[in-house]
């Protein structure tokens, strides 16, 4: 009964068991996945990103950095695990961008290191009246 239920287990959990996904380079989650905003009145974006361990692991941004020089990240709360939020705050100047939709890139580096994490948000720009 004993190795029915951990066979039940293992294939619940896609044939891994935890000292498999242990050994999985540690990768985050995002919340929201992927942001879509429409610049405020003043030609900012800015949003605080909630984000997750998906090992289980503590893990640590030690790196955040915007595909162009118009986005910026600070680190509000570095570290996350598998069911507490890490935070970091998105703010992307549009003032100077004439494209209807922009897409602003962040790289993130972690600690344990990993594969560099990517975050997106596409910035919606109403046309100037």
């Amino acid at each position: 009964m004993v190795a029915i239920l951990i066979s039940f287990v293992i294939a619940m959990m896609g044939g891994q068991t935890s000292t498999e996904l242990k050994n999985q380079p540690a990768t985050l989650s995002f919340d929201p996945p992927v942001l879509v905003e429409t610049r405020d009145s003043t030609g900012f974006v800015k949003h605080m990103i909630n984000f997750y361990s998906n090992t289980g692991d503590t893990i640590r941004i030690t790196r955040i950095e915007g595909s162009c020089r118009c986005g910026s990240a600070t680190v509000q709360q570095p570290l996350a695990h598998d069911s507490i939020p890490g935070k970091f705050y998105v703010m992307i100047n549009t003032n100077h961008i004439t494209d209807p939709v922009v897409y602003v890139d962040y790289t993130i580096t972690t600690d344990p290191p990993g594969p560099l994490q990517h975050f997106r948000v596409v910035v919606n720009i109403p046309p100037a009246h």
